[in-house]
């Protein structure tokens, strides 16, 4: 499996920076989808603040909800994206709130999340607006688990059906390919489950659902 389903990587190079301003919107946030940036930022925080081991962020984008959480944490933390203008955004904005250098124990890798370099295990795997963009969840799910550490947890985020306002606008990045599809809560729930990874469990806010999995301990 692969990560063909974000389609070209070049559309994200054009529009990196307009897309980090969208996403930080707090009207654009409460207008289309009935949540807040804020909303995402503590999602983040929860998972960065979950353990003290590596912790892995995919789809990062510009980082735009959690440079200043990875600065704040002492994890050794690796961001991943396909887009390499999304990454030198999140880079500069890391630096910048680091207070000019990205420090060492960070680092940023242009490439797909689910095929590593090596056998690279983390304690933690963030992934915010990540599964609204993926068209099989629990393949995803299990891709993801086997980067994660026996006693791990994912915490992964989407879009999913909300307000008729955010039904339509659902129905419009679909129609131009922009997300793979389009869910209910419960839908995802249930996608996630099949992954297989171990117990799950899913809050919603407005028409962003929040994931957390904790990975089942293999038996002896």
């Amino acid at each position: 499996m692969s990560e063909t389903f974000f389609g070209d990587p070049e559309y994200y190079a054009r529009w990196a920076k307009a897309y980090d301003a969208m996403i930080g919107s707090r009207l654009y946030n409460k207008v289309f989808w009935g949540t807040d940036p804020r909303q995402y930022s503590m999602f983040a925080a929860r998972a960065i603040g979950s353990g003290q081991g590596p912790l892995l962020e995919v789809a990062a984008g510009t980082a735009q909800a959690t440079a200043t959480l990875h600065v704040a944490s002492a994890r050794e933390t690796t961001l991943v994206d396909m887009s390499a203008a999304m990454l030198e955004l999140a880079g500069e904005s890391i630096a910048s709130a680091a207070g000019g250098r990205l420090p060492e124990r960070i680092t940023l890798e242009c490439r797909d999340m689910l095929a590593p370099a090596g056998h690279r295990r983390y304690e933690t795997i963030l992934g915010l607006g990540l599964l609204h963009l993926v068209p099989d969840v629990a393949a995803t799910v299990d891709a993801l688990g086997r980067q994660l550490e026996e006693h791990g947890k994912m915490y992964l985020a989407s879009l999913v059906k909300g307000s008729a306002r955010s039904n339509a606008c659902l129905a419009l990045l679909k129609a131009h390919g922009d997300i793979a599809r389009i869910r209910t809560a419960s839908e995802l729930f249930d996608e996630v489950r099949a992954g297989g990874l171990g117990p799950v469990t899913l809050a919603r806010r407005g028409a962003m659902a929040y994931v957390e999995i904790s990975r089942r301990p293999r038996s002896r």
